[in-house]
């Protein structure tokens, strides 16, 4: 780990910021929203704040990038998934431990193990599947990346991915065979394919490599314009989402998932935007905070499926009402947020008493 001095408070801010966003696109998940008919001034706002928070995985993926991009492929390189096994182990036993206690779960060592080797070790556990896979290939992409002869040919291979993996959620979308579905597009999701799709699966590469891409290059965008863009394409994202619902159930796709070209083009200007926000960092309690909370976050994401179910549980219960939910997010968001980094602290400071008995006993060993 970096030393406290050496830190660069900026990076810290987005990776909070991403944990945040996280936590506030679970809201949709949580709280009824995809089972709700789209339709009235409520699900309009409710879809464009959607457009905003579906960055999140996307920016930590190319917060990866940004920070990973000179690894070599070495001994010592591979050493550094442990931190992130131990934790995703810890965080699956407290809510197996949660779910045993409090939901009546019946709990064995061979259902644990199975969850753990499902990644079902807690609910959002899939993202621990997708970055080991990620931090296995770093190395491989840094070779790509790094060999590139300049600026031009590093924006060639993101043009390429975006064509790869973005093209397809602005092209294969429509149904240009029927006029009705252009009136009411959530009637069918069949749609006519135009352009080839069977890479935008990989998008996780996208993110890497744009990550990569920031840290090697400056981009040069006033924050005007950066926060311009950023509430344009959000507006206009949310409108697009509510026409395609409209009427239905809230309709999932390309278009408004982490392959979506709106979505990358979004998760670029905002990581940039925080990118070139001026932190003073000479204030040791702001340096230690800062510290704190963004080593909390990757176990603050995991475990915060158990108060996305103790909190959102109480908010359905007690209002009925899908819509009426909605005005309660702020607080929902901010509780789970807190909650999740606050144990997420505690989790951190049991690995790290783990890892000091590790390292005495090793020394013990060598002696």
């Amino acid at each position: 780990m970096e030393k406290n001095k050496q830190r660069d408070l900026r990076l810290d801010l987005i990776r909070i910021f991403s944990f945040f966003t996280v936590v506030g696109v679970h809201f949709f998940l949580n709280s009824g929203f995809y089972n709700q008919t789209v339709t009235g001034k409520k699900m309009l706002a409710m879809c464009t704040i959607r457009s905003f928070f579906i960055i999140c995985v996307p920016m930590f993926i190319t917060l990866t990038g940004y920070l990973m991009n000179k690894k070599q492929l070495s001994k010592t390189y591979y050493k550094g998934i442990v931190k992130t096994i131990i934790i995703y182990l810890i965080c699956s036993i407290i809510y197996s431990v949660y779910r045993t206690i409090y939901l009546n779960d019946e709990l064995t060592i061979k259902s644990f193990l199975t969850s753990v080797l499902n990644f079902r070790g807690t609910s959002y556990s899939w993202y621990i599947e997708m970055y080991i896979g990620l931090f296995l290939i770093i190395p491989f992409l840094n070779l790509i990346f790094n060999n590139l002869k300049d600026k031009k040919e590093a924006k060639l291979l993101l043009i390429t991915l975006i064509i790869l993996i973005g093209i397809p959620s602005v092209i294969n979308i429509f149904n240009f065979d029927s006029w009705e579905w252009w009136q009411t597009p959530s009637m069918s999701k069949k749609y006519i394919k135009l352009f080839p799709s069977w890479w935008s699966s990989v998008y996780p590469i996208f993110y890497y490599f744009l990550g990569a891409y920031l840290s090697k290059y400056k981009i040069n965008l006033s924050k005007r314009w950066n926060i311009i863009l950023i509430i344009v394409l959000v507006i206009l994202d949310g409108l697009f989402n509510f026409y395609r619902s409209y009427g239905a159930n809230y309709v999932k796709g390309t278009w408004n998932n982490y392959s979506s070209l709106i979505i990358m083009i979004n998760t670029f200007l905002v990581f940039n935007l925080l990118l070139n926000i001026k932190i003073k960092g000479n204030n040791k309690i702001i340096k230690n905070i800062f510290t704190i909370l963004s080593n909390a976050c990757l176990g603050a994401y995991l475990i915060s499926c158990i108060f996305d179910e103790i909190y959102y549980d109480y908010l359905n219960n007690w209002i009925p009402k899908i819509k009426d939910r909605f005005i309660y997010a702020p607080i929902i968001v901010l509780c789970v947020f807190i909650s999740s980094l606050l144990l997420s602290i505690l989790i951190n400071v049991l690995y790290k008493f783990i890892s000091n008995i590790y390292y005495k006993i090793k020394e013990k060993i060598k002696k």
